[in-house]
This record gives structure tokens, sequence and C-alpha cells, in this order.
């Protein structure tokens, strides 16, 4: 019997909204630098251990996601 582990990254958006994170919060998140991406080609990546990260990161700067 094989196991399936969950990949190391995915595409943003996708792998956002599985979060509840939108497109537009998704890519403001990539330009505040709390999530860890990289592009193939045109489409963009996130590693999945940024995004579960994502909680913990914001809390400990009192829950500001995104500048404003």
């Amino acid at each position: 019997m094989t196991t399936r582990s969950e990949p190391a990254f995915g595409p943003l958006v996708e792998e956002c909204a599985k979060h509840g994170i939108s497109r537009s919060v998704a890519y403001e998140l990539v330009a505040s630098g709390h999530l860890d991406t990289f592009k193939i080609g045109a489409k963009r990546y996130v590693l999945v251990n940024s995004l579960r990260a994502l909680p913990g990161k914001l809390a400990a700067e009192g829950g500001k996601a995104v500048a404003e």
C-alpha cells in the first residue's frame, strides 16, 4: 500500500482559495512577503508550508495581513 503525501507547492490562487483567501488578498500577501512563492512560466505557485504558517505570522504581527 502506498501513501500519498501532500504536494510541497501548488498554484497560488487555487491553494489560497482552499483556505478562504481571495485572489486579490493572495497577491497582496505575496507582495507584503507573507507568502513564499515562485513562478514557472506565467504561473505563480505557493509553498504549502508557507500558507500553513500564515496564521502564526499574522498573529505575531498583531493580525495585520496587508498594508493599509
